[in-house]
């Protein structure tokens, strides 16, 4: 049995990639594998790969989303169109993540 890691990114967020082949593409996550600690964006360039033609169908183009380690996912702050590190606050017994930088709370 694999251990879950602690994500600082969750389904829905607004990211930027900040390594990899995709460098600087802005996207909303899809789904996380908390197993792998990976995270499919949408919004960015998919890979595109060829299925192999059979004799009683031709060759087909699929585009595949893959998966992005969140080692490489910032999240990305709206109101100043920029991505930020993220700090964790106590307000009324509820857990808020907000950015460092700009103070903005995250929804």
């Amino acid at each position: 049995m694999k251990k879950q890691h602690k994500l600082h990114v969750k389904i829905g967020d607004k990211i930027k990639i900040i390594a990899g082949s995709q460098k600087g593409l802005v996207g909303i996550i899809s789904s996380i594998s908390s197993a792998k600690s990976v995270a499919v964006i949408e919004g960015v360039l998919p890979r595109i790969k060829y299925k192999k033609q059979n004799p009683n169908s031709e060759a087909e183009k699929v585009e595949l989303q893959l998966p992005i380690h969140t080692s490489n996912l910032m999240l990305w702050d709206d109101q100043n169109n920029q991505a930020g590190r993220v700090g964790y606050k106590l307000t009324d017994d509820t857990k808020t993540r907000y950015f460092k930088k700009s103070g903005n709370v995250l929804n």
